[in-house]
């Protein structure tokens, strides 16, 4: 299984690097800003949910499945192999932020006593991409990635509010303020857990079904 894990990372060695530029130039043009934490925060849901959609097409189009299923590989070490990859991205993607916020200060953008993306943000976001990249994880493995490329949509749910009366937006927007301005980092860690919990049961799921698909 480490060595499926060590191709997928080395596949996306160029990737990797070129995303590192892209968190150092958000960082050059938006850290000035007010949006400069939002930036980021966004690049720590978006980055490594892109690699492992990227990872996944890369696999189809290569045919990667059907040769792994010729091979005396179990399915469950397929299966985790993508799962552990996921969380190894994560990882990456947490070290790119914290180097992120770090070249801010430096640069005196991002003050050590405020303006970094605060906890809950940051929890919210890796929430949302142990979460949603586990769906999508799963809708490969039970169908192939044209059926999980679905699933890349959901974040735009998050447009919905828009749609919603504007007697009601002044709700919401007191609701997710609420929330970003929760200093304590128990609701945070919290979440985490859950939503790694999460990650790791559509992982046993994923074994379920991939055992029982047919890859031709």
């Amino acid at each position: 299984m480490w060595t499926l894990i060590r191709k997928d990372l080395r596949l996306l060695r160029s990737s990797l690097l070129f995303y590192a530029v892209v968190g150092a130039a958000i960082v050059t043009f938006f850290g000035p800003t007010e949006e400069g934490a939002a930036f980021a925060t966004t690049w720590t849901f978006v980055l490594p949910y892109f690699l492992i959609a990227r990872l996944c097409y890369q696999e189809e189009l290569n045919g990667g499945l059907s040769l792994l299923c010729s091979l005396p590989v179990g399915p469950a070490a397929i299966v985790w192999s993508k799962f552990l990859g996921g969380l190894l991205l994560v990882v990456y993607s947490d070290i790119l932020i914290n180097g992120m916020i770090g070249l801010a200060r430096v640069m005196n953008w991002w003050p050590a006593a405020g303006g970094a993306p605060p906890v809950f943000a940051l929890a919210f976001a890796l929430t949302l991409l142990l979460v949603l990249s586990g769906l999508f994880l799963l809708a490969f493995f039970a169908w192939d990635y044209r059926r999980a490329g679905y699933v890349l949509l959901l974040p735009f749910l998050g447009f919905l509010p828009l749609a919603f009366p504007s007697s009601l937006r002044p709700i919401l927007r007191w609701l997710v303020e609420k929330a970003a301005a929760s200093q304590g980092t128990s609701p945070a860690l919290l979440m985490v857990v859950a939503a790694l919990a999460s990650y790791l049961a559509l992982g046993f799921l994923s074994v379920w079904v991939f055992s029982r698909r047919d890859v031709g």
